[in-house]
């Protein structure tokens, strides 16, 4: 009887982070092409996370194509969840990851309110590295706030290229978390960084890279035909 319920309790739970990852996995489908009615859909997700990962994911797809009120609302959705989240949880890197990803959005979104999010998305990158050094989105955020960050606040490409390489190398053990997204983007990011270091052909590859992890990611498909 006990092993019967040990493995009911199992499968419950398997079919809970598969469920988990399966919305995951569609927010970032519909993101990649960006696909805000979808997203839209997406983020009534009954998960605080989830439903603030496709707000996050709205907000960005909303300014890619400049509707700039609709994007600052999703954003602030995305940020009061999180916000709950790591308040509730204050043990779960992957909310403190997302949300100081959110807060680096919000001041690049309004760089005027760079001196008030900058130390929250700071504190944010702090705790989550502090729970998980080894989780591949902590050092995803960690390496797109490098490439931003001035050096007299502690950023270069260089620093942002080596935190990336990091997280990309990370991805490869990560496929089982229920948290699974990034590994494409963390290519981008790094070809970016590869970019303004004069090294285009390194760039080009790490965004064929994401290509060819995501056939249909706008983002990565721009930028190679823009730039080879």
């Amino acid at each position: 009887m006990k092993k019967h319920i040990l493995a009911t309790i199992i499968s419950v739970f398997s079919i809970s982070v598969l469920a988990d990852q399966a919305t995951i996995n569609d927010i970032e489908d519909a993101a990649r092409q960006l696909d805000t009615d979808r997203l839209e859909a997406l983020s009534h997700s009954p998960d605080t996370y989830d439903s603030a990962l496709a707000h996050y994911r709205l907000a960005i797809s909303y300014n890619l194509k400049a509707d700039n009120d609709a994007a600052e609302d999703a954003l602030d959705t995305a940020m009061e969840s999180m916000e709950a989240l790591t308040e509730s949880e204050p043990n779960n890197a992957e909310a403190w990851a997302l949300l100081s990803h959110i807060y680096g959005t919000k001041i690049g979104f309004n760089p005027m309110k760079g001196m008030y999010y900058g130390p929250k998305a700071g504190k944010s990158l702090a705790k989550a590295k502090a729970l998980a050094p080894e989780n591949p989105r902590v050092n995803l955020v960690s390496g797109v706030s490098d490439y931003f960050s001035p050096a007299v606040f502690g950023g270069s490409k260089t620093s942002a290229i080596k935190s990336l390489s990091t997280a990309i190398h990370q991805y490869t053990s990560d496929q089982s978390s229920g948290y699974h997204w990034g590994l494409a983007e963390a290519y981008v990011w790094r070809g970016l960084a590869q970019m303004e270091l004069g090294e285009s052909g390194k760039a080009l590859n790490d965004w064929r890279s994401a290509v060819a992890i995501e056939p249909d990611y706008h983002w990565a498909n721009s930028l190679i035909q823009k730039h080879q």
